[in-house]
């Protein structure tokens, strides 16, 4: 099984379990929470797309934790690197209640002696409906049958969880085995992905797209793609009804 890892968490918002849409942000944003062009950024997109969710890797904090661009939200964030300034890692970020949640670490390592990747799994009520939201940064530099291990790890973990079900993050799938690694993970799980018209603006590799949200379980509205040159990446947005 995946093993355990530490999290930390900021809860603001326990009351807040009904809203009428979920709008979802999936985004690698490239260690660079601290600058002031993606505070700027991140403030007008939160505002414009009407934004209460977000599901984010490569968050880079200082030790303390201190990140007043998301001052106004809960969080939970799972650390897989620590320096003596800096923790980074994945996040997920929400204006809502949050009912459990907890991390887990892969047990293979990019290039063996490197670092591991994190598995974050929030848990929400939302309109008395249960939805777990996975945020996941796949392991990028091992071989096809360790992002494979990884991947099985991961469906055992949620083959026992029934209900609403939000799968996102950077997969780093850059070639088409693992593509088909991917789609065989989501029809086991029964999800299905939030496409958007402009699907070609998702960062590629080799044609393969690396960011997915994926889903089950709710009412899918619509899903669009932001160009930025801020990250490597561009942010995904969907949007579903509860």
């Amino acid at each position: 099984m995946l093993k355990p890892n530490k999290t930390v968490t900021l809860f603001k918002h326990q009351e807040i379990n009904s809203i009428n849409s979920l709008n979802i942000l999936c985004w690698n944003v490239a260690k660079l929470t601290k600058k002031e062009e993606f505070k700027t950024f991140f403030k007008e997109l939160v505002k414009k797309e009407a934004l209460n969710y977000f599901v984010l890797q490569e968050v880079k904090s200082d030790i303390n934790f201190s990140l007043e661009v998301f001052d106004s939200y809960s969080y939970v964030l799972s650390p897989n690197i620590q320096t003596k300034k800096s923790i980074y890692g994945v996040m997920n970020l929400f204006s809502i209640s949050c009912s459990d949640s907890y991390s887990l670490l892969t047990q293979k390592r990019e290039l063996k002696l490197a670092t591991h990747k994190t598995v974050l799994i929030t848990k929400h009520i939302i309109n008395d409906k249960s939805v777990m939201v996975v945020n996941i940064h796949a392991l990028n530099f091992v071989p096809l049958k360790d992002f494979d291990y990884e991947l099985n790890l991961l469906k055992k973990e949620l083959l026992n969880y029934s209900d609403a079900l939000i799968v996102a993050g950077d997969f780093n799938t850059w070639n088409k085995k693992r593509v088909e690694l991917l789609n065989s993970f989501c029809k086991e799980l029964f999800l299905k992905q939030a496409i958007s018209s402009d699907e070609k603006d998702i960062k590629k590799i080799f044609k393969n797209s690396l960011d997915y949200i994926f889903f089950r379980g709710l009412t899918f509205e619509y899903s669009k793609v932001i160009n930025t040159s801020l990250s490597d990446h561009n942010p995904i947005i969907a949007s579903f009804i509860i």
